[in-house]
């Protein structure tokens, strides 16, 4: 018996794979913003991508889907987090105040991506065909957000009307959004988003 056919590879434990994968991650990332930069989001490829990171196209795919991904993923992933915020917390007190907290929580989680969001929304702004990136990253978490209030909130609540209010607080979000990233390092995202909320408040509940 060949000793060598008892040999099986040992896996690395979960925790270094999801290290390991993060770190390809960044430093995928890294390399296609700077690429967008200086060639533009429509002529750089996901294979000037890979090679700048010096791995296959094959390998690129492993960690990202698309070169829109790259781009917009950390936005959809915070988003993610805001729905598990919203299905973790307390019960809400009515339908604004479960929208101000997941929103003030979004907004504390954008906060610490700045430099990042920065360099993707000035990408985004330079090329037409992905202007609308992150409007429409934001809007497609609003049918599961409308669905993880409304698992919340009481039996009987207006579907609709949370669903318009899901919709009101994403229009505020952005709109804080773009105001925070055109301002100088010094402008805080929170305080922005919720003289905006302010505004809000006055609504009938839903």
């Amino acid at each position: 018996m060949n000793p060598k056919e008892n040999i099986h590879p040992i896996e690395a434990p979960a925790g270094l794979r999801e290290r390991k994968k993060r770190l390809a991650q960044a430093a995928i990332e890294e390399a296609a913003l700077r690429l967008f930069q200086q060639k533009g989001y429509e002529q750089t490829s996901i294979q000037d991508i890979a090679d700048a990171v010096t791995m296959s196209s094959r390998t690129f795919f492993r960690y990202y889907a698309s070169k829109e991904e790259v781009l917009s993923g950390p936005i959809r992933s915070t988003q993610l987090d805001g729905i598990r915020y919203l299905l973790e917390a307390e019960p809400p007190a009515s339908p604004h105040a479960a929208l101000q907290s997941v929103f003030g929580y979004l907004a504390c989680q954008y906060e610490k991506q700045r430099p990042g969001l920065v360099l993707r929304y000035r990408i985004a702004g330079q090329t037409p065909s992905i202007a609308s990136l992150f409007l429409y990253t934001l809007m497609e978490a609003e049918p599961a957000l409308c669905d993880a209030l409304c698992s919340r909130l009481e039996t009987g609540a207006d579907r609709d009307e949370v669903r318009f209010l899901v919709a009101v607080y994403m229009a505020a979000l952005r709109v804080s959004i773009e105001e925070w990233l055109e301002q100088g390092d010094d402008a805080d995202l929170v305080n922005v988003l919720h003289r905006h909320m302010d505004r809000l408040s006055s609504m009938p509940p839903g």
